[in-house]
C-alpha cells in the first residue's frame, strides 16, 4: 500500500482546504478512500454508523494533484480506505491559511499508522520559507468492511430542481431553525420551491420561483397540492443538519441540485465540473 501526492497550484489548495475542513464540520469522523483517478471523503451522521451516508464527496486526482502516486491493496483491489479524526485533519488543513504554497500527503508508519500533512509556508515578504507537519493517525478499514462504504444508491426520485444562490437560503434557514427544527423542504414541476416551518403560533415559508427543473416524476404516488394549485414533492429534514451542510460547503462558482423523495430524503448535490461533487444525504425527520 502506498500513497503520496502533491497539491501546489494555489486554486486547487484553496478548494481542497475549504471542502476538507468544511467535511469535517460534518462528522467526527471521516473515511478517506483513494484510487487511481480520485479520492473520496465519506461522512456519516455520528448517531447512524456505517449505513446512512451523510455526505460523499468525489475528487479528480487531476486537478488537485501536481503528482500522485498510489498502490492500493492489491492489484485487485486498487483502493484504500482509511479513517481518521475530523477534527485532526482540519487543524493540519488549516495550516495552510497561513501563507501555505504547497502541500504533500502522504501514507506513513510512525509507531502507528498516520497520514503525514507536510505544508510548505512562506514568510509574508517570500524570501524565507519553511515546513509544518502534522501526523493524523488513521485506521487501515480492511476489505470486508469496503461495502459499508459504498457509494449511496438513491436514484429514484420524485424531483430535482436547481437551486438559487446558497448565500441566500442559508440566511433565511439560519433563522428559520429558531422556530423550529422541522423544516419542510416542497418543489413543484414550474420551478418553484418552498422552505417552511411552523410553530403553535407562526407559520413562516420562503419561496423561489422560476428555478430549473432537472426531473418531476409523480406517477402513482399520493401528492398535495401548494397554494399555487400545482402538485408538489416534499420531506420534511432536520432544519439544523441543513444549516451545518450550507455553512461547511464555501464554494464558489459551482452548480447546486436539490432532489426529493417524497416524504424519505432530501439529496443537496454541489458540483464543479472536472473539479469537485459534493452529495449531503438528509433523511427525513421525525420531531
Amino acid at each position: 500500500m502506498k500513497f503520496r501526492g502533491v497539491i501546489s497550484e494555489a486554486t486547487a489548495l484553496r478548494d481542497f482546504m475549504n471542502i476538507g475542513v468544511g467535511i469535517t464540520k460534518l462528522s467526527k469522523h471521516c473515511i478517506i478512500r483513494i484510487t487511481s483517478s480520485k479520492v473520496f471523503f465519506i461522512a456519516s451522521e455520528d448517531d447512524s454508523g456505517t449505513t446512512h451516508p451523510y455526505i460523499w464527496c468525489v475528487l479528480p486526482v487531476n486537478y488537485y494533484f501536481r503528482e500522485f502516486e498510489f498502490a492500493g491493496m492489491t492489484e485487485e483491489q486498487n483502493e484504500i480506505y482509511l479513517e481518521f479524526a475530523s477534527e485532526h485533519f482540519a487543524q493540519a488543513l488549516s495550516t495552510l491559511k497561513q501563507n501555505g504554497k504547497l502541500l504533500k500527503i502522504k501514507l506513513a508508519n510512525k509507531q502507528m499508522p498516520c497520514l503525514s500533512f507536510i505544508i510548505e509556508q512562506v514568510t509574508e515578504d517570500s524570501i524565507l520559507s519553511r515546513e509544518c507537519v502534522h501526523d493524523i493517525p488513521i485506521d487501515v478499514i480492511s476489505r470486508k468492511h469496503w461495502s459499508d462504504y459504498k457509494e449511496p444508491e438513491f436514484i429514484d426520485f420524485h424531483v430535482s430542481i436547481h437551486l438559487p444562490n446558497l448565500k441566500s437560503i442559508k440566511k433565511i434557514v439560519d433563522r428559520m431553525k429558531n422556530v423550529n427544527n422541522s423544516l419542510v423542504v416542497m418543489a413543484n414541476k414550474t420551478g418553484r420551491l418552498t422552505l417552511k416551518v411552523k410553530s403553535d403560533t407562526v407559520t413562516v415559508s420562503a419561496h423561489f420561483t422560476d428555478l430549473m427543473i432537472e426531473s418531476f416524476d409523480v406517477g402513482s404516488m399520493a401528492t398535495v397540492m401548494d397554494d399555487t394549485q400545482y402538485e408538489y414533492i416534499s420531506a420534511t429534514i432536520d432544519a439544523r443538519k441543513f444549516m451545518h451542510f450550507l455553512t461547511g460547503m464555501q464554494l464558489t462558482n459551482c452548480r447546486t441540485k436539490c432532489s426529493i423523495v417524497q416524504s424519505q430524503m432530501v439529496k443537496l448535490h454541489i458540483e464543479q465540473t472536472s473539479a469537485v461533487s459534493v452529495e449531503c444525504f438528509l433523511m427525513e425527520y421525525n420531531s
